[in-house]
């Protein structure tokens, strides 16, 4: 058991990762939305294309964000598990 605290180390560090990729991938998914928006008030086929390609990227991002999140928590749970042995 004495890799143990490397662990909590290791874990500590990814999650804090996960948490900033969270962050960074929900700060970009509203700027896509925000696009989507501008871009679709305008008469531009070729403008609704592209807004209709940041819609897309705007699902994504909250779709990863989803996942890092989930991530995150099941860290938190491994190191409480691990903690109680």
């Amino acid at each position: 058991m004495e890799n143990l605290p490397n662990m909590s180390q290791t874990l500590t560090s990814f999650q804090a990762d996960l948490n900033r990729i969270q962050t960074l991938a929900g700060t970009l998914s509203q700027v896509e939305k925000e696009h989507f928006k501008d871009l679709t008030n305008h008469e531009d086929d070729k403008l609704k294309g592209i807004a209709v390609a940041e819609q897309n990227s705007s699902r994504q991002l909250g779709e990863i964000r989803q996942l890092c999140l989930a991530m995150a928590q099941k860290i938190t749970e491994i190191q409480k598990s691990v903690k109680t042995k």
